[in-house]
């Protein structure tokens, strides 16, 4: 597994939202490290075959399915059943961290995003995740 994922989609409802993550993380197809984006659970899941994510980063409160209910249709998919997720939310609970560890979240990036600074997060919540799998 390397440092830092090769496909990657970012999930969420909010246009800006997704502008942000785009522009930071930039790349297309032809870039190894190439970043697609949905605006909607539905759309994800829908695109799974296509678009074969090796990392999620999924918004957790979208009007169509949130984060949680993304996770139970994406897990439904054989071959996402153990899918990296990473929420982005502005929700900074402990007590709702610890629930989404259960649903197979390796972690949470917070609103607002910080565009210097994603790319970091992202690549730590990776290989955290890479040393815990081995």
């Amino acid at each position: 597994m390397t440092d830092f994922p090769k496909r990657m989609v970012y999930v969420d409802d909010e246009p800006q939202a997704r502008k942000i993550v785009k522009d930071a993380l930039g790349g297309d197809e032809d870039d190894p490290h190439f970043l697609v984006t949905c605006a909607t659970g539905r759309e994800l899941i829908a695109r799974l075959r296509e678009l074969q994510p090796e990392l999620i980063l999924l918004d957790l409160r979208m009007p169509d399915m949130n984060g949680p209910d993304t996770i139970d249709a994406l897990r439904k998919s054989p071959a996402y059943t153990n899918s990296p997720v990473i929420f982005v939310t502005d929700r900074q609970k402990v007590k709702m961290i610890e629930d989404y560890k259960a649903l197979g979240v390796i972690g949470v990036i917070y609103k607002p995003l910080e565009p210097k600074n994603l790319r970091s997060q992202i690549e730590k919540l990776w290989q955290e995740r890479s040393a815990a799998v081995g």
